[in-house]
């Protein structure tokens, strides 16, 4: 363990959000790109990229198996698609950001997709199966220097370490900085008391509550990071911001359902006023 000291993540210490000028257009805020959505899982795709533009991204695409279109046309008239296996080298415009991993499944295209991303010089968050198959192929797989930033599990994150997940949780301080010494990036550690790890802060979330453990809520904070990023935010701002509003929206969505019967889509429909509320804070 190193000798980082951890901090509390204050709501009102958080960074600011960029305030959008009168004369704005949608290509300004980025353009998120949400790699995920095997035949079983396109609704954690649509979860994602709904988050990506609700954080306020300028255009959404999703990138998913097409047996899993008609989770997005559903949910998500407003995004683009794109059918997987795709190639991104070349067909990515400026300003893109990349989330991967929601619904993404562990088969070779899904390989295939995260060993291409990991070569890619675009803002990245890593979720669910991307850290899966990162843990399965190891480090070298991240190449350059692009800004990364990571969100496991305690259990994903054992995967990356090579041990038990237990472990994870006997000491997570130690944990998150053992994950950042073998990939670096920014490191988000979730579970109770929600850490963040980057190059110059070390915090702990202390918003959030059990109902929050439903399936779901991980892709909708993945698609949240990508679009505070797509939006210009530092890796750092981008993920103590995103973790405590995802938080703070997981606590107006118990509040309204309770604890038991909240779902990760309740949660989503709460981000919006989480994020007036940092915005008002911010004025």
């Amino acid at each position: 363990m190193g000798n980082s000291e951890c901090i509390t993540l204050e709501w009102n210490s958080l960074p600011d959000l960029p305030v959008r000028p009168r004369n704005a257009h949608k290509g300004q805020f980025g353009h998120v790109h949400v790699v995920g959505g095997d035949p079983r899982m396109g609704g954690a795709l649509a979860l994602a990229s709904r988050a990506a533009y609700a954080a306020g991204a300028g255009l959404v695409t999703a990138v998913g198996h097409p047996a899993a279109r008609i989770y997005l046309a559903a949910s998500l008239p407003e995004a683009v698609w794109w059918d997987w296996p795709a190639r991104f080298a070349g067909r990515l415009p400026a300003g893109s950001v990349l989330a991967v991993g929601p619904g993404l499944g562990q088969g070779l295209a899904a390989h295939d997709m995260v060993q291409e991303i990991g070569q890619l010089p675009f803002p990245q968050v890593w979720d669910a199966d991307a850290l899966n198959i990162l843990a399965r192929l190891g480090a070298d797989l991240l190449v350059g220097t692009a800004v990364r930033i990571f969100t496991p599990h305690p259990g994903e994150a054992g995967r990356l370490l090579g041990v038990r997940a237990s472990m994870i949780q006997e000491d997570r301080a130690g944990a998150i900085q053992a994950l950042r010494e073998r990939y670096g990036g920014v490191w988000i550690l979730k579970g109770e008391g929600t850490l963040v790890l980057g190059d110059t802060f070390f915090g702990r979330c202390p918003y959030g509550n059990p109902g929050m453990a439903k399936g779901g809520t991980g892709d909708v904070l993945a698609g949240l990071l990508a679009g505070l990023l797509a939006l210009g935010l530092e890796p750092g701002a981008a993920a103590t911001l995103g973790v405590c509003c995802h938080a703070r929206a997981g606590d107006l969505a118990a509040r309204e359902r309770g604890e038991n019967s909240m779902l990760a889509g309740d949660l989503l429909d709460r981000l919006p006023e989480a994020l007036q509320e940092k915005s008002r804070h911010c004025q």
